[in-house]
């Protein structure tokens, strides 16, 4: 069974973003990100989606909830915290 979330928020600038995004894969993967996949909006450009999946709900979970993601995401241009779904393949 694979662990999913999407996570969905607007940004300032994506290229900044996306920039701020690479650069956490090791830490993303070291806590059991599998892959990611990102969206940008058709119509909004700094809107952007990232489809993830993980070793595990409670994994994801704990990257999420990791103390570091907030300044992390601040710094990286987010403009408001994430609607986040989670969920199991079935």
């Amino acid at each position: 069974m694979t662990a999913y979330t999407i996570a969905t928020h607007p940004v300032k600038d994506f290229d900044s973003w996306k920039a701020a995004f690479d650069s956490g894969l090791e830490m993303r993967q070291a806590a059991g990100e599998l892959s990611a996949t990102v969206i940008r909006g058709g119509d909004d450009g700094n809107q952007v989606s990232v489809i993830n999946t993980w070793t595990s709900l409670d994994e994801a979970n704990a990257m999420l909830n990791n103390p570091e993601m907030k300044p992390m995401m601040e710094a990286a241009g987010v403009l408001e915290f994430p609607t986040i779904i989670m969920g199991n393949s079935v």
